[in-house]
C-alpha cells in the first residue's frame, strides 16, 4: 500500500512539472519595468526630491531586466524605507550614487571654454519647478550615472533611450566626470544625435 501511495505522489509531481504547474516563473516584460519606473517618477513628480533627499535617480536597464535606483545611502535600512514609501518590487536594483548635480547659472563667462559631450538619456523626471527637468544620463562606455537638473527649454522634446549632444561652457577647472562637469558649468544647448558608439562627440576638457 505504501509503495502504491508513493508511486502516485511521484507520478503527480512529474505530471505537474511537465504541465508547468509547479515552479513556474513569470517572464519579466518591458511593461513590467515601465510600470515600476513610472510609479517612481510619479512619486517624485508629485512630492519632489526634497521630501526624499536620499534619492538620486532611476532608470530601466533592459539588458538585465531591472529598474536601477540610485541612493546616496543604499544600506538595507534605506532600501527598505524606499520600498515601504514608494514601491516594493524584486525587479528594483539599488546602487550607491552621488547627489544629483545642478548646473551653475551664475558664472562669469569671460575666458570660458566651450565643449561638447554626448550622453544617453536613461530617465526623465519632472521637477517642482516647471522650467526644469531632471535627466539621468550616462556617457558611452562609462559606468558613471548621474541625474542633472536642466532647463526644459533647452530641449523640450527630449526622449529617453536617445543620445544627445550637450554643448557646455565653463570658466573653471573641472575633472572629467559628469558630477564635476555639470556642477561647474552651464549648458548652452542640447541636441539629439544619431551618432553612436565611438562616432559620438566627446570633446576633451
Amino acid at each position: 500500500m505504501k509503495k502504491i501511495l508513493l508511486a502516485i505522489i511521484l507520478c503527480s509531481i512529474i505530471f505537474l512539472n511537465l504541465t508547468g504547474c509547479v515552479n513556474t516563473k513569470k517572464e519579466v516584460t518591458k511593461k513590467d519595468l515601465e510600470d515600476i519606473n513610472t510609479k517612481i517618477n510619479s512619486y517624485f513628480s508629485n512630492n519632489g526630491v526634497k521630501d526624499y533627499e536620499n534619492y538620486v535617480f532611476n532608470y530601466i536597464d533592459e539588458e538585465n531586466n531591472i529598474v536601477v535606483v540610485g541612493l546616496l545611502d543604499d544600506s538595507p535600512k534605506e532600501q527598505e524605507k524606499f520600498k515601504k514609501t514608494i514601491i516594493n518590487s524584486n525587479l528594483i536594483k539599488f546602487v550607491k550614487s552621488n547627489k544629483f548635480v545642478n548646473e551653475d547659472k551664475n558664472q562669469n563667462q569671460s575666458q570660458s571654454k566651450t565643449f561638447i559631450r554626448t550622453y544617453k538619456i536613461l530617465n526623465i523626471a519632472e521637477s517642482n519647478d516647471q522650467d526644469y527637468l531632471y535627466l539621468t544620463i550616462r556617457q558611452f562606455q562609462d559606468e558613471e550615472v548621474q541625474t542633472i537638473k536642466v532647463k526644459r527649454n533647452l530641449c523640450p522634446q527630449i526622449q529617453e533611450e536617445k543620445n544627445y549632444e550637450f554643448t557646455i561652457k565653463t570658466n573653471k577647472k573641472i575633472e572629467d566626470n559628469i558630477l564635476s562637469i555639470f556642477n561647474n558649468s552651464t549648458i548652452i544647448s542640447i541636441k539629439e544625435t544619431d551618432k553612436t558608439g565611438l562616432n559620438q562627440i566627446q570633446d576633451s576638457i
